[in-house]
């Protein structure tokens, strides 16, 4: 039997996973290769924005797609668009390629018209087609079509405008009525507008003889107003000499910094009454022995109850460094008897002396202090 290798079976995989990439490619392209198709050339002025993969059409039926849209070396200003187009579709060779719009989506399609079947002379990959375009309306109306519906739309305007002339005759010279009324209203308001202009015309000159007379006895006084202001420039120059101004600027400067001192001082004193506040909130509840902090204080239980259990944490790190074997080594029992020695009180080591010591200490304490006073 063949043995094939790993490394044969990835590069087959390999080159079957390349060549389904091709194919689909192609096949979004709106080429299908596994079928035997024919390449046909066309030239054109102007492709107007036709693109790649745009659908070929016969009478509606797409048969192929655009490959290439490139421009003509030769020249450098036509353009050579390929179609691919099904093997199963003869075209004959005097054939029209012509650009068109399919839908109002803007879309452009390529549309092969011909009106005869080709025997001998049809079209063979490689060849050249005649090529066109259509505008946007001729891609969806045909010219003929275009011209019946113009004709139509002629004819109904017509026949509308007469029919409502020769069924209501009255109502068409009343609009003509209406029409020379407002041309009318239009006239005799100008009329009044004209008038009331003529009105305020004495007004209006009064007004600006006024204005006239007001600027001639400012310029009549020009010297009393120029004495004015001379005087007023000295003024403020005497002010700004005796330094009226600087004085002014350091007394709002002090004042500032006095109120902001003083705010500092509000601030400030009125968090150090919060604090005393919460000093004598805290003192009230260790007196009414409220929370933790008062049990410790007045609890003996407890503080007997924390002093054992210091004691014996203190004799366990005692335990611990004499004996550290007994903590790190883990010992099994699977023959015999359990040969671990026990607990040894190690009543040569210091810290044990000075724990009895201690203990007894605090055991004459207590005593002396429950014997009843003589």
């Amino acid at each position: 039997m063949l043995k094939i290798s790993n490394e044969t079976k990835v590069a087959l995989l390999a080159i079957a996973a390349i060549a389904v990439g091709i194919w689909g490619f192609k096949f979004l392209k709106g080429q299908n290769m596994l079928t035997f198709s024919k390449d046909f050339y066309v030239r054109y002025d102007n492709v107007q924005d036709l693109r790649v993969s745009a659908p070929v059409f016969i009478r509606g039926l797409q048969v192929g797609s655009v490959k290439k849209v490139s421009i003509d070396p030769k020249d450098g200003q036509s353009i050579i668009v390929v179609l691919n187009v099904e093997g199963g579709f003869d075209v004959p060779k005097d054939a029209m390629a012509v650009i068109t719009s399919p839908s109002f989506m803007g879309g452009r399609a390529i549309e092969l018209e011909y009106d005869r079947v080709c025997t001998n002379d049809c079209a063979q990959s490689g060849d050249f087609l005649q090529g066109t375009s259509r505008s946007f309306l001729e891609g969806m109306i045909t010219p003929a079509e275009l011209d019946v519906y113009t004709d139509r739309l002629r004819k109904g305007l017509t026949i509308n405008i007469d029919s409502l002339a020769k069924a209501n005759p009255e109502s068409f010279a009343g609009t003509l009525e209406a029409l020379d009324n407002s041309l009318k209203n239009i006239e005799a308001l100008t009329y009044r507008l004209d008038r009331l202009m003529a009105a305020s015309e004495r007004g209006l000159t009064a007004t600006i003889n006024n204005t006239a007379a007001l600027t001639g006895s400012l310029a009549t006084n020009k010297d009393q107003i120029s004495s004015i202001m001379r005087n007023l420039d000295t003024l403020s120059l005497q002010l700004k000499d005796a330094g009226f101004d600087q004085s002014a600027h350091k007394a709002t400067t002090t004042l500032d910094t006095l109120t902001q001192r003083l705010s500092d001082l509000r601030r400030t004193l009125a968090t150090t009454e919060r604090t005393l506040s919460s000093v004598d909130t805290l003192a009230q509840n260790l007196l009414h022995g409220k929370g933790t902090a008062n049990k410790l204080l007045t609890d003996e239980v407890l503080a007997e109850d924390l002093e054992r259990t210091l004691r014996h944490t203190q004799l366990l790190i005692q335990d611990l460094r004499l004996n550290p074997k007994r903590y790190t080594t883990v010992k099994l029992k699977v023959f015999g008897k359990n040969k671990t020695k026990g607990y040894e009180t190690p009543f040569n080591d210091p810290i044990y002396t000075m724990e009895a010591d201690s203990l007894e200490r605090l055991f004459s304490k207590r005593l002396r202090e429950n014997q009843p006073d003589n």
